[in-house]
Protein backbone atom coordinates (compact mmCIF):
# COMPACT_ATOMS: atom_id res chain seq x y z
CA UNK A 1 0.00 0.00 0.00
CA UNK A 2 1.04 3.54 0.11
CA UNK A 3 3.28 2.97 3.13
CA UNK A 4 5.76 1.24 1.28
CA UNK A 5 5.97 4.43 -1.26
CA UNK A 6 6.00 1.94 -4.54
CA UNK A 7 4.23 3.33 -7.81
CA UNK A 8 2.82 1.82 -10.32
CA UNK A 9 2.95 3.81 -13.38
CA UNK A 10 1.44 3.53 -16.79
CA UNK A 11 2.31 5.63 -20.33
CA UNK A 12 0.61 5.00 -23.24
CA UNK A 13 2.77 5.78 -26.16
CA UNK A 14 -0.42 7.43 -28.05
CA UNK A 15 -0.75 9.76 -24.69
CA UNK A 16 0.41 13.10 -26.57
CA UNK A 17 -0.01 14.95 -23.30
CA UNK A 18 1.62 12.69 -20.66
CA UNK A 19 -0.15 14.32 -17.62
CA UNK A 20 0.52 10.80 -16.05
CA UNK A 21 3.93 11.09 -16.27
CA UNK A 22 4.17 14.76 -14.56
CA UNK A 23 1.56 13.77 -11.88
CA UNK A 24 3.92 10.92 -10.95
CA UNK A 25 7.03 13.32 -10.76
CA UNK A 26 5.28 15.35 -8.42
CA UNK A 27 3.90 12.51 -6.36
CA UNK A 28 6.85 10.25 -6.15
CA UNK A 29 9.44 13.17 -5.74
CA UNK A 30 7.54 14.40 -2.39
CA UNK A 31 7.17 10.66 -1.01
CA UNK A 32 10.53 9.59 -2.30
CA UNK A 33 8.95 6.82 -3.98
CA UNK A 34 10.19 4.01 -6.25
CA UNK A 35 8.26 4.21 -9.50
CA UNK A 36 7.58 1.04 -11.72
CA UNK A 37 6.99 2.26 -15.22
CA UNK A 38 5.10 0.23 -17.34
CA UNK A 39 5.14 1.76 -21.57
CA UNK A 40 2.34 1.14 -24.02
CA UNK A 41 4.19 0.99 -26.85
CA UNK A 42 6.79 0.35 -29.65
CA UNK A 43 9.02 3.06 -29.10
CA UNK A 44 12.13 2.52 -26.57
CA UNK A 45 13.19 5.97 -27.47
CA UNK A 46 10.28 7.80 -25.75
CA UNK A 47 10.10 5.31 -23.12
CA UNK A 48 13.74 5.62 -22.22
CA UNK A 49 13.24 9.49 -22.19
CA UNK A 50 10.53 9.47 -19.98
CA UNK A 51 12.55 7.10 -17.40
CA UNK A 52 15.12 9.95 -17.96
CA UNK A 53 12.49 13.02 -16.62
CA UNK A 54 11.88 10.66 -13.77
CA UNK A 55 15.55 9.75 -12.92
CA UNK A 56 16.40 13.65 -13.50
CA UNK A 57 14.49 13.92 -10.21
CA UNK A 58 16.26 11.48 -8.34
CA UNK A 59 13.76 8.74 -8.32
CA UNK A 60 14.61 5.44 -9.15
CA UNK A 61 12.97 3.34 -11.79
CA UNK A 62 12.08 0.06 -13.72
CA UNK A 63 10.62 0.05 -17.10
CA UNK A 64 8.88 -2.70 -18.42
CA UNK A 65 7.29 -2.89 -22.11
CA UNK A 66 4.07 -3.88 -22.67
CA UNK A 67 0.78 -4.56 -25.40
CA UNK A 68 -2.10 -2.32 -24.85
CA UNK A 69 -4.30 -5.87 -25.27
CA UNK A 70 -1.74 -7.65 -22.30
CA UNK A 71 -1.82 -4.59 -20.03
CA UNK A 72 -4.92 -6.12 -17.41
CA UNK A 73 -3.03 -9.26 -16.89
CA UNK A 74 0.34 -7.56 -16.69
CA UNK A 75 -1.01 -5.21 -13.68
CA UNK A 76 -2.09 -8.51 -12.07
CA UNK A 77 1.02 -10.13 -11.99
CA UNK A 78 2.75 -7.17 -11.01
CA UNK A 79 0.32 -6.72 -7.86
CA UNK A 80 0.34 -10.44 -6.99
CA UNK A 81 4.09 -10.63 -6.70
CA UNK A 82 4.55 -6.78 -5.08
CA UNK A 83 3.14 -4.28 -2.93
CA UNK A 84 2.27 -1.20 -4.76
CA UNK A 85 0.60 1.84 -3.15
CA UNK A 86 -0.57 3.77 -6.17
CA UNK A 87 -1.27 3.08 -9.70
CA UNK A 88 -1.39 6.06 -12.12
CA UNK A 89 -2.50 6.43 -15.15
CA UNK A 90 -4.00 8.63 -18.09
CA UNK A 91 -7.43 8.62 -18.54
CA UNK A 92 -8.46 7.03 -21.56
CA UNK A 93 -11.12 9.72 -23.25
CA UNK A 94 -12.35 6.64 -25.83
CA UNK A 95 -15.52 5.20 -25.04
CA UNK A 96 -16.31 1.81 -25.87
CA UNK A 97 -19.83 2.50 -26.06
CA UNK A 98 -21.61 -0.38 -23.76
CA UNK A 99 -18.23 -2.16 -23.27
CA UNK A 100 -16.11 -1.56 -20.29
CA UNK A 101 -13.02 0.31 -20.97
CA UNK A 102 -9.82 -0.88 -19.98
CA UNK A 103 -9.92 1.95 -17.33
CA UNK A 104 -13.27 0.77 -15.74
CA UNK A 105 -11.71 -2.96 -15.77
CA UNK A 106 -8.87 -1.66 -13.71
CA UNK A 107 -11.09 0.35 -11.37
CA UNK A 108 -12.85 -2.78 -11.13
CA UNK A 109 -10.96 -5.47 -10.63
CA UNK A 110 -6.94 -3.99 -9.21
CA UNK A 111 -6.73 -4.01 -5.51
CA UNK A 112 -4.12 -0.54 -5.37
CA UNK A 113 -5.52 2.40 -5.14
CA UNK A 114 -5.88 4.15 -8.75
CA UNK A 115 -5.07 7.46 -9.39
CA UNK A 116 -7.10 8.44 -12.87
CA UNK A 117 -5.24 11.71 -14.39
CA UNK A 118 -7.13 13.91 -16.45
CA UNK A 119 -5.68 17.11 -16.45
CA UNK A 120 -2.51 19.11 -15.86
CA UNK A 121 -3.13 21.60 -13.23
CA UNK A 122 -1.24 21.23 -10.10
CA UNK A 123 -3.57 20.45 -7.36
CA UNK A 124 -1.49 22.57 -5.29
CA UNK A 125 -4.19 25.81 -3.79
CA UNK A 126 -6.90 24.09 -5.87
CA UNK A 127 -9.95 22.30 -4.41
CA UNK A 128 -9.79 18.81 -3.39
CA UNK A 129 -13.70 17.22 -3.11
CA UNK A 130 -14.26 13.92 -1.26
CA UNK A 131 -17.27 12.14 -2.83
CA UNK A 132 -19.22 10.41 -0.15
CA UNK A 133 -22.47 8.44 0.64
CA UNK A 134 -23.55 9.83 3.53
CA UNK A 135 -26.92 7.61 3.68
CA UNK A 136 -25.74 4.92 3.64
CA UNK A 137 -26.62 2.62 6.09
CA UNK A 138 -24.17 -0.59 6.01
CA UNK A 139 -21.03 -0.41 8.14
CA UNK A 140 -18.84 -1.49 4.99
CA UNK A 141 -20.26 1.67 2.64
CA UNK A 142 -19.55 4.16 6.12
CA UNK A 143 -16.22 2.91 6.63
CA UNK A 144 -15.51 3.79 3.44
CA UNK A 145 -16.47 7.38 3.59
CA UNK A 146 -14.42 7.79 6.59
CA UNK A 147 -11.14 6.42 4.47
CA UNK A 148 -12.45 9.02 1.15
CA UNK A 149 -12.89 12.11 3.72
CA UNK A 150 -9.58 11.23 5.75
CA UNK A 151 -7.33 10.80 2.87
CA UNK A 152 -8.97 14.19 0.73
CA UNK A 153 -8.29 16.00 4.14
CA UNK A 154 -4.85 14.80 4.10
CA UNK A 155 -4.29 15.75 0.54
CA UNK A 156 -5.46 19.30 0.51
CA UNK A 157 -3.31 20.10 4.12
CA UNK A 158 -0.40 18.49 1.91
CA UNK A 159 -1.10 20.51 -1.32
CA UNK A 160 -2.55 23.73 0.32
CA UNK A 161 -5.81 22.87 -1.17
CA UNK A 162 -9.10 23.69 -0.30
CA UNK A 163 -11.48 20.50 1.48
CA UNK A 164 -14.71 20.24 -0.07
CA UNK A 165 -17.71 17.24 0.19
CA UNK A 166 -20.28 15.67 -1.70
CA UNK A 167 -23.07 13.61 -1.35
CA UNK A 168 -25.59 12.65 -4.11
CA UNK A 169 -29.02 12.04 -2.73
CA UNK A 170 -31.47 9.48 -4.17
CA UNK A 171 -35.01 10.87 -5.74
CA UNK A 172 -38.04 11.13 -3.39
CA UNK A 173 -39.99 7.85 -3.50
CA UNK A 174 -43.50 6.62 -2.43
CA UNK A 175 -42.34 4.56 0.75
CA UNK A 176 -43.23 3.92 4.41
CA UNK A 177 -39.95 6.49 5.72
CA UNK A 178 -42.05 9.79 5.37
CA UNK A 179 -38.70 11.51 4.74
CA UNK A 180 -37.45 9.33 1.96
CA UNK A 181 -40.79 11.19 0.37
CA UNK A 182 -39.37 14.36 0.29
CA UNK A 183 -36.47 15.79 -1.50
CA UNK A 184 -35.98 18.54 1.06
CA UNK A 185 -36.07 16.20 3.64
CA UNK A 186 -33.84 13.69 2.31
CA UNK A 187 -31.22 16.31 1.42
CA UNK A 188 -31.51 17.26 5.10
CA UNK A 189 -31.34 13.94 6.37
CA UNK A 190 -28.22 13.53 3.94
CA UNK A 191 -26.37 16.71 5.61
CA UNK A 192 -27.09 15.73 9.11
CA UNK A 193 -25.65 12.62 8.28
CA UNK A 194 -22.52 13.77 6.92
CA UNK A 195 -22.60 16.68 9.49
CA UNK A 196 -22.19 14.14 12.17
CA UNK A 197 -19.59 12.27 10.46
CA UNK A 198 -17.41 15.07 9.72
CA UNK A 199 -17.84 16.41 13.25
CA UNK A 200 -16.15 12.72 14.58
CA UNK A 201 -13.32 12.74 12.13
CA UNK A 202 -12.71 16.49 13.46
CA UNK A 203 -13.03 17.87 10.09
CA UNK A 204 -14.00 20.69 8.30
CA UNK A 205 -14.71 21.51 4.46
CA UNK A 206 -14.63 24.70 3.34
CA UNK A 207 -18.19 24.12 1.46
CA UNK A 208 -20.39 20.72 1.01
CA UNK A 209 -22.71 19.95 -2.07
CA UNK A 210 -25.95 17.97 -1.23
CA UNK A 211 -28.19 17.33 -4.47
CA UNK A 212 -30.66 14.73 -5.84
CA UNK A 213 -29.32 12.57 -8.83
CA UNK A 214 -27.49 9.87 -9.28
CA UNK A 215 -24.11 9.80 -8.06
CA UNK A 216 -22.56 9.75 -11.82
CA UNK A 217 -24.44 12.52 -12.67
CA UNK A 218 -24.22 14.64 -9.47
CA UNK A 219 -21.02 14.37 -8.60
CA UNK A 220 -19.39 15.49 -11.81
CA UNK A 221 -21.40 18.09 -11.45
CA UNK A 222 -20.82 19.36 -8.09
CA UNK A 223 -16.80 18.66 -8.95
CA UNK A 224 -17.16 21.77 -12.04
CA UNK A 225 -18.88 24.08 -9.69
CA UNK A 226 -16.59 23.56 -7.16
CA UNK A 227 -13.66 23.87 -9.58
CA UNK A 228 -12.18 20.75 -8.04
CA UNK A 229 -8.63 19.54 -9.09
CA UNK A 230 -9.23 16.55 -7.76
CA UNK A 231 -12.07 13.93 -6.81
CA UNK A 232 -11.45 11.39 -4.14
CA UNK A 233 -14.31 8.48 -4.47
CA UNK A 234 -14.37 4.98 -2.87
CA UNK A 235 -15.35 1.68 -4.74
CA UNK A 236 -17.06 -1.26 -3.56
CA UNK A 237 -15.20 -2.96 -7.07
CA UNK A 238 -17.96 -5.06 -7.89
CA UNK A 239 -17.18 -8.00 -10.09
CA UNK A 240 -18.45 -10.69 -11.39
CA UNK A 241 -22.34 -10.85 -13.19
CA UNK A 242 -23.29 -8.00 -10.95
CA UNK A 243 -20.45 -5.52 -11.32
CA UNK A 244 -20.77 -6.46 -15.54
CA UNK A 245 -24.53 -5.82 -15.41
CA UNK A 246 -24.27 -2.87 -13.05
CA UNK A 247 -20.55 -1.77 -13.21
CA UNK A 248 -19.25 0.55 -10.23
CA UNK A 249 -19.96 3.93 -8.80
CA UNK A 250 -16.23 4.86 -10.07
CA UNK A 251 -15.70 3.79 -13.12
CA UNK A 252 -19.42 5.67 -14.20
CA UNK A 253 -18.20 8.73 -12.56
CA UNK A 254 -15.03 8.74 -14.40
CA UNK A 255 -15.89 9.54 -18.21
CA UNK A 256 -18.28 12.56 -16.46
CA UNK A 257 -15.01 13.80 -14.23
CA UNK A 258 -13.33 16.79 -15.86
CA UNK A 259 -10.87 16.32 -12.98
CA UNK A 260 -8.22 13.72 -11.73
CA UNK A 261 -10.30 10.82 -9.68
CA UNK A 262 -8.02 8.45 -7.21
CA UNK A 263 -10.32 5.98 -5.92
CA UNK A 264 -10.07 4.00 -2.58
CA UNK A 265 -10.56 0.78 -1.70
CA UNK A 266 -11.74 0.02 2.04
CA UNK A 267 -9.20 0.27 4.61
CA UNK A 268 -6.66 2.17 3.24
CA UNK A 269 -6.72 5.60 5.25
CA UNK A 270 -4.76 4.43 8.08
CA UNK A 271 -1.79 3.05 6.26
CA UNK A 272 -2.13 6.60 3.41
CA UNK A 273 -2.86 9.04 6.00
CA UNK A 274 0.31 8.80 7.53
CA UNK A 275 2.65 8.78 4.93
CA UNK A 276 0.80 11.98 3.16
CA UNK A 277 1.98 13.48 6.74
CA UNK A 278 5.44 13.31 6.05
Amino acid sequence: MLLNKRLLLVLDQQDQACNALQRCRLIAGRLQSQVTLIWLGDSIEKAEAAVKQLESDGISVALHIAARDKLLKLLAKFLERESFGLLIKSCDPRSKGFMTTVDGQILRELPCPVLMVKRDLLWQDGVVMAAVNSLANDSYQRRLNDDVLKVAAQIALATGSTLTAAVACPSAMMGADPVMQSEELIQQKAHQALDAQLSRLQLQPQDVAVGEGPAEYWIPEAGAKQAARLVVIGTRARGGLKGALIGNTAERILPRLDCDILVLRIGLSDQVVPVLQQ
